[in-house]
């Protein structure tokens, strides 16, 4: 950043949020979403396939990609006559995306200026994504709406718990955001006290980070006798696979906090939250339109609020469980019991049989002392277990018993288990985790 912004952005952040961070496009889709609870279902659901209509006789018109992939299929859009014409519709993959290129991007975007980022490529497979500032207010729009059950408004400060910094620093504060971004890397018992004061000093009452990096800064907050040190308002967990483990030691860090853990994706497709009390993710019907492919429980998505790049019924890696079909919440649906894992991140067993890591995702819930945990898939015979903790090794290897019993009827006894106790495990720049690396194909050569 020149040194002038710099400037500039310390003086705007002296002004309202509302006049300088936020601006029209904001304002209309957070009161699209308000609007939702005064709302009948049939209302929404109105309301939920216009928007699919639009958006795809948008897609048609805007690229090549759609225009291809569906005069291919013997589809137009003016077949769409009601929700159950929706199958109509070819399902997309990322691979297709990311073969398309600029194909993909609407035709009146393709030649201006874009936001270039890229997916987290927890699958193994980055995709470069596109956006405008219109499409990241809206993003920030649809945050706000499913935050503010928590009590978090717009322009309220929030303490951001990241992966590491580029210079390294304990904390940066960003005032012109309201957010206070913690360095989780560098977090130890030895400033975890000075960091909670200076926290304190902000007045921010949110903490936002992925579970796996709230988890640990909670654990410190645990074993250093301060958990009265700081007492947020409300935690808000950013999109990772949540588990029990994680849960437990975040609410006894931050005992009278309101957790919410939110769902959504870098292509901006589809978004969830779940909150303290519910028993599921409920998702923002009007943000896009969501399905589940029967076979895997896939999660399949249309976007209503990426103009830029349109996805439409867009199969994403991620694995829903869909015990609990009846959301508690009148007008967002539909719910899901959890996200359980991603589809592309598979390993195997001995014999190259391939196991979701849903499943691996299921038997590592239930531990108490472990911040985070990761599976590296050395070869067809052989995982090691990296184990995150601040405790000792003896009473962690006992916790890890009814893991390992889990693990083996999954991989068969055959499988050769090694654990490794670690104070910390790595994440990437964002604070995001990854639980699962393979780094062998599925006949042992490594990848």
């Amino acid at each position: 950043m020149s040194l002038v912004k710099g400037i500039t952005k310390q003086i705007l952040s002296r002004f309202p949020y509302r006049y300088i961070n936020v601006g029209r496009e904001f304002y209309k889709w957070l009161n699209t979403f308000e609007r939702m609870k005064t709302m009948t279902r049939e209302q929404i659901r109105e309301a939920q396939f216009a928007s699919f209509a639009n958006m795809v006789s948008y897609a048609y018109g805007e690229t090549k990609f759609y225009r291809r992939l569906y005069d291919d299929h013997g589809f137009h859009p003016n077949q769409l006559k009601d929700l159950s014409d929706i199958r109509r519709i070819p399902v997309i993959s990322r691979a297709m995306v990311k073969e398309a290129g600029m194909d993909i991007v609407a035709a009146k975007y393709a030649s201006k200026r874009l936001f270039v980022g890229s997916t987290s490529g927890s699958t193994g497979t980055s995709l470069t994504v596109y956006s405008n500032r219109a499409l990241e207010q809206r993003e920030w729009a649809s945050t706000c709406f499913l935050w503010s059950s928590a009590g978090y408004r717009p322009g309220d400060g929030r303490v951001e718990l990241r992966g590491l910094f580029p210079g390294g620093e304990e904390y940066k504060i960003d005032p012109y955001h309201r957010v206070f971004r913690v360095n989780v890397s560098k977090l130890t018992p030895n400033n975890i006290h000075s960091i909670l004061e200076r926290i304190e000093e902000t007045g921010y009452e949110f903490i936002h980070g992925y579970p796996s990096s709230v988890s640990l800064a909670s654990k410190l907050v645990l074993d250093n006798g301060l958990v009265h040190a700081y007492k947020p308002k409300a935690v808000l967990l950013a999109s990772e696979n949540v588990f029990d483990y994680q849960l437990n030691t975040i609410r006894k860090a931050f005992p009278d906090a309101l957790l919410n853990a939110h769902y959504g994706q870098s292509e901006r497709v589809v978004t969830a939250s779940w909150n303290d009390g519910e028993s599921g993710y409920h998702f923002n019907p009007l943000y896009g339109y969501v399905e589940f492919r029967q076979e895997t429980n896939a999660v399949i998505g249309t976007s209503f609020i990426n103009d830029v790049t349109p996805f439409i019924r867009y199969e994403l890696n991620d694995i829903a469980s869909t015990e609990n079909p009846e959301p508690s919440s009148r007008y967002l649906f539909p719910a899901i019991k959890s996200i359980d894992g991603r589809v592309g991140e598979i390993m195997y067993k001995p014999n190259g049989d391939m196991v979701s890591s849903a499943l691996v995702a299921i038997a590592v819930r239930g531990t108490k002392s472990v911040t985070a945990c990761k599976l590296i898939q050395h070869r067809l015979n052989e995982i090691e277990i990296l184990v995150e903790t601040v405790q000792g090794q003896s009473e962690v290897m006992e916790e890890l018993k009814p893991v390992l019993q889990r693990l083996r009827s999954i991989f068969t006894d055959a499988m050769i288990f090694t654990i490794s106790v670690v104070d910390h495990i790595p994440r990437g720049p964002s604070g995001k985790f990854k639980s699962v690396e393979v780094l062998i194909d599925q006949a042992g050569v490594p990848v």
